[in-house]
């Protein structure tokens, strides 16, 4: 498939009519993705007639991609042996790992343009190409000639091919053949699907220890049986055509929320669950571990109808009450359902969960609802810390319809801790409208002693207290986003029209909440405070809810990160004037965006 000449000149005007400013690209003989090519490379601020790319020294060239793509790679240079030619391997950051060269002199042309090992060659440096377009696109390319943004680049044709993680969907990397324009061959682009689809299949085989053991027993579930089955891990899910086909979308990422807080609490449950949309159904599910490490949860999903929904040996929950906003999450239902039938059954009650997680929230809940005219009193820890005897002299006497929540009580010095318990027992006990919170990892450290036993002083504690129950974080409930923000809005704004925009619920949905509901609040304030009235843009988010890094951030990093979403901000995404308006290499800024796991 060489480039005409009648085309060529066709792509050329288009080019130029582009980065004149004077039209679009988009005219019949551009393809889609080209034209779309392009147009990033402008924003970009890609040269448009010269190479500039980084040269990386910290590649993985002993990863598991490379590992399972060397025997691929080496039978695909078999096959284009008789032809000069090229075959790369690069990373998910365009970054060329291995390149394999059928020619001498083809391999000296590509190291002219920088393509080779350690060199980057996203599509943001180098403008439209096999490598760095994939990855854009999320789809296979093939770039011949003067589709290339770049004018020293189109002397060459390019098929790439994403390499995708075959459980998380992820691009892992690109595999990409490469030649002179005058050799290009629609031949390219089938062959190095093919090589992509064969690297993907050996990492089937070399999964990581947890996974192969999350995926093995959940081949031999789906095995036994017709229904829905699903995997769930940290970065994995995999379920069957009958679970997609049973529930939608919504409410099949609901459920993958709820194993995944399931998992490593539980060895297994079987649970009957209410899901957003309103369905229900019954979670049989079990944990697979992998020594002390957890790989995930196995679920095997059953729609419930109104016939079988509750059988005498499964008793349905108690109603939940669900006022506007609140959440429709199955961990969060299941928490609510069983501290309000502790609640009910008079037990003191703890709630465990992270902090800002909604734990007073949903005692208050289920408390009104069992009592409209009762109120909720707050102790904070300081307080039970100064004098243990007073607060427990008013728990005893509350007031009628008044739930005392003893806040953070993992907090409390082993000393308070051991003169509230003794001063509770001089006034008869832990009255029945008593309920404590604490955070799910403190309480779980200073509860078990190296021996498995309870320090005397939580021991008596925890006693005081006849039910548990755990509210999952606000990560795992992506499904009540936009209606708790809704409802957080309408407190910060009463009587005024503000809403997020479709693109800024869309960041807060990929955040991942550290400080759950409360950093929620802290953020939509913020962003209130720059767009008191109207739609909440993404720009009027904190800097912040625009990136998902894989670990927690250092204070200097997140300095940093935030100085660079703004800069991205106010250069309306141009990476290039971003990197000149901090004073720092565009390079680093395409680095930093990575590591911050900053969103376009």
């Amino acid at each position: 498939m060489t480039d005409a000449p009648d085309r060529r000149l066709l792509l050329a005007s288009a080019r130029a009519d582009l980065l004149e400013g004077g039209g679009a690209p988009e005219r019949e003989g551009v393809p889609d993705h080209v034209a779309a090519s392009w147009r990033r490379s402008v924003a970009g601020g890609v040269p448009p007639d010269s190479v500039e790319t980084q040269y990386f020294t910290e590649l993985d060239l002993g990863s598991r991609l490379v590992r399972c793509a060397a025997p691929v790679i080496d039978q695909l240079a078999e096959q284009i042996a008789g032809v000069p030619m090229c075959v790369a391997l690069t990373d998910d950051r365009a970054r060329i790992l291995a390149r394999r060269d059928s020619s001498r002199w083809l391999g000296r042309i590509l190291d002219r343009v920088y393509f080779a090992q350690g060199f980057g060659y996203a599509e943001g440096a180098v403008g439209t190409n096999g490598v760095g377009t994939v990855l854009e696109f999320g789809e296979s390319v093939h770039i011949v000639g003067a589709e290339h943004f770049v004018g020293t680049l189109q002397a060459f044709a390019c098929a790439g091919a994403p390499v995708r993680d075959p459980f998380t969907g992820r691009i892992e990397g690109v595999l990409d053949i490469s030649c002179l324009a005058d050799h290009s061959t629609p031949l390219m682009h089938s062959l190095v699907r093919d090589a992509a689809r064969r690297i993907e299949h050996n990492l089937v085989r070399d999964r990581d220890q947890a996974q192969q053991a999350l995926f093995d027993v959940y081949s031999r579930v789906d095995a036994r049986t017709r229904g829905a089955v699903l995997a769930v891990g940290p970065r994995v899910v995999v379920a069957n055509t009958s679970l997609q086909t049973l529930l939608a979308a919504g409410d099949q990422e609901a459920l993958h929320d709820h194993l995944r807080f399931l998992a490593g609490r539980h060895d297994s449950v079987d649970q009957r669950i209410d899901l957003p949309s309103g369905a229900r159904v019954r979670l049989r599910g079990s944990t697979v571990a992998v020594g002390d490490d957890v790989a995930g949860m196995i679920g095997v999903v059953t729609l419930l109808d109104e016939v079988d929904a509750h059988p005498a040996d499964h008793p349905a929950a108690p109603a939940v009450a669900r006022p506007r906003g609140a959440s429709s999450s199955p961990g969060w239902c299941a928490a609510a359902a069983a501290a309000r039938a502790e609640l009910d059954a008079g037990n003191p009650v703890l709630v465990l969960g992270e902090p800002g997680s909604g734990r007073v929230a949903l005692l208050s809940e289920q408390h009104l609802h069992r009592n409209p005219g009762g109120r909720i009193a707050r102790v904070a820890a300081p307080t039970v810390e100064a004098d243990p005897q007073q607060v427990a002299a008013a728990v005893a006497e509350p007031g009628e319809g008044t739930l005392t929540v003893l806040c953070d009580v993992d907090r409390l010095s082993p000393r308070a801790a051991e003169r509230l318990v003794a001063a509770l027992a001089e006034h008869g006990g832990a009255p029945a409208l008593l309920a404590a919170t604490a955070a799910t990892a403190a309480t779980a450290t200073t509860a078990t002693a190296a021996d498995g036993s309870a320090p005397s002083v939580h021991r008596s504690l925890l006693a005081v207290f006849r039910g548990c129950v755990t509210v999952p974080p606000l990560r795992h409930r992506t499904a009540d986003l936009p209606a708790l923000a809704r409802e957080i809005l309408d407190q910060l704004a009463p009587h005024r029209e503000v809403r997020l925009s479709a693109e800024a619920t869309r960041l807060l949905t990929r955040y991942r909440w550290p400080g759950n509901v409360r950093e929620l609040r802290e953020v939509l304030a913020a962003a209130v405070a720059r767009r008191p009235v109207g739609a909440i843009e993404a720009a009027d988010l904190p800097a912040r809810c625009q990136s998902t890094p894989r670990s927690a951030l250092r204070p200097v990093d997140e300095i940093e990160r935030d100085a660079i979403v703004s800069a991205l901000r106010a250069t309306g995404g141009n990476r290039k004037a971003a990197a000149a308006a901090l004073g720092i290499a565009r390079s680093t800024v395409y680095r930093k965006i990575r590591q911050y796991g900053i969103t376009d």
